[in-house]
């Protein structure tokens, strides 16, 4: 069922069932209300009979006449009085007493033991309800016998206007039982309306309308927090959007130049008949390109799996200072082409729990980044220390550096500054955006401080070994 559905439900069988107890609870304490003013009127009329009892138990009811005076109101119930000796024998009664309430009999005369006496709820031969009250009295000497008094009140009006106010409260149940149901759907519908608005929104959503947003004013505070969060997924979807967007448009411009050249080549190689001198110039730059691509296609497909994570981390316990001679000693021969001197300074023994391979790479990357930006009799020096939980390893050059409007985005996929383009055709701008991924993969993060004509240093931080 649908969340409207069952609000309406939940809402009108809540409504409902508050509506059903009070209504019960009005009727008992209107059942009871007028059963314990009968037993008043019943009381009353007992104490007005007693106090006119004389010696004599048959005077009180003679001459009073079988039918009700005209002048009596239409709905008085009818009042009966009788008095008994111990034996159950009827000294004196109101007239049809006799028909309608059979005398009570010694054994009952007998259980009464208080003065207070006892009631009961009596029904006629003729089906009428009636209320009995009887009571002792005892002889004013020793010689007057024990006797006993009962009074009797008809209750058939009472149960006639009962039984017309459950007809009238099955009446008014009905009706609340509509109305509850009416109004809850109601109450459910104008409460998801802010919902099927947010689902209206979402659903004109595209590629190319991601910079849509849903309205927050006038939502109720758990929908403006739903609204919020999602709002918040687009301005990530259009980010990411956006980059990917943009990262298309790189790579089909890095592996168009290459492309473009090797294609150049072959047209001007088939243009005529070469030697086999100019045939092998061909395909050694053709080659050049193709090893262009592939360092390309090679370092997207770990970007690609960098970021959706598909490949588990290689983790192992390693000694930093150790890891970062053995990189030393492979860029050391491009280090002595270059004019540029390569050191690991000294350092305290630091372990970290790291993936070998990737963490060789990222300061590969690193130091291939430095020899590329530093002058003939520069220097580019590796360090590494520990700090609490964390480890950094540093490399710093005195290469020309970096302005600082670019720092910022130096770690974004295929970006490049203009002295870069100019100082290695090689460079595909994703040698510190791998630095990046591989920092983030480990728990870590890369930062970065450059000053132009002083030079540049990177900072690799990682997890320390637990």
């Amino acid at each position: 069922m649908s969340i409207a559905v069952r609000l309406t439900l939940w809402y009108a069988l809540s409504a409902f069932t508050l509506i059903v107890v009070a209504t019960g609870l009005l009727y008992w304490v209107l059942v009871n209300s007028m059963y314990q003013e009968d037993l008043r009127d019943l009381a009353d009329n007992l104490n007005n009979a007693l106090l006119l009892l004389p010696s004599s138990p048959t005077a009180p009811f003679e001459g009073l006449p079988e039918q009700r005076p005209s002048w009596a109101p239409p709905h008085q119930p009818e009042i009966y009085l009788r008095v008994l000796d111990a034996g159950a024998h009827t000294l004196t009664e109101t007239p049809g007493m006799a028909q309608q309430l059979p005398p009570p009999t010694q054994p009952e005369l007998a259980a009464i033991t208080t003065s207070d006496g006892t009631k009961r709820d009596i029904v006629s031969p003729s089906g009428q309800p009636f209320l009995s009250l009887i009571v002792r009295i005892p002889g004013q000497s020793a010689a007057q016998q024990l006797r006993f008094m009962q009074v009797a009140m008809d209750r058939e009006h009472d149960e006639y206007l009962l039984a017309r106010y459950r007809e009238r409260l099955w009446l008014v149940l009905a009706a609340s039982l509509v109305l509850c149901s009416i109004g809850g759907y109601l109450i459910a519908r104008r409460g998801m309306r802010p919902i099927e608005d947010i689902g209206r929104t979402a659903a004109h959503i595209r590629a190319t309308t991601l910079h849509e947003r849903i309205g927050t004013e006038g939502l109720p505070a758990e929908l403006s927090g739903l609204a919020e969060t999602f709002n918040e997924m687009l301005d990530r979807l259009e980010q990411s959007f956006r980059h990917v967007s943009q990262f298309s448009d790189d790579v089909a411009h890095e592996l168009r130049t290459p492309i473009n050249n090797l294609r150049g080549e072959i047209e001007v190689a088939l243009g005529k008949p070469r030697s086999g001198e100019e045939y092998r110039d061909v395909l050694g730059s053709c080659l050049e390109e193709c090893g262009r691509i592939s360092r390309v296609i090679q370092t997207l497909l770990f970007l690609a799996r960098s970021d959706t994570a598909i490949e588990t981390l290689q983790r192992e316990k390693v000694e930093i200072g150790k890891e970062l001679r053995t990189v030393q000693n492979y860029y050391e021969a491009a280090a002595a082409e270059a004019g540029v001197e390569l050191s690991v300074l000294p350092g305290e023994t630091i372990h970290a729990e790291i993936d070998r391979t990737l963490f060789q790479q990222a300061v590969g990357n690193l130091i291939s980044n430095s020899l590329a930006h530093t002058t003939t009799g520069g220097a580019v020096r590796l360090a590494a220390r520990a700090d609490h939980s964390r480890v950094t390893v540093s490399v710093d050059d005195t290469g020309c550096g970096i302005p600082a409007e670019h720092l910022p985005r130096v770690f974004e996929r295929f970006y490049r500054i203009d002295q870069v383009r100019r100082s290695s055709a090689q460079n595909a701008g994703l040698g510190l955006a791998v630095v990046k991924s591989i920092a983030t993969r480990h728990g870590g993060h890369v930062e970065i401080d450059s000053e132009v004509g002083h030079g540049t240093e990177v900072r690799l931080i990682l997890p320390a070994s637990t």
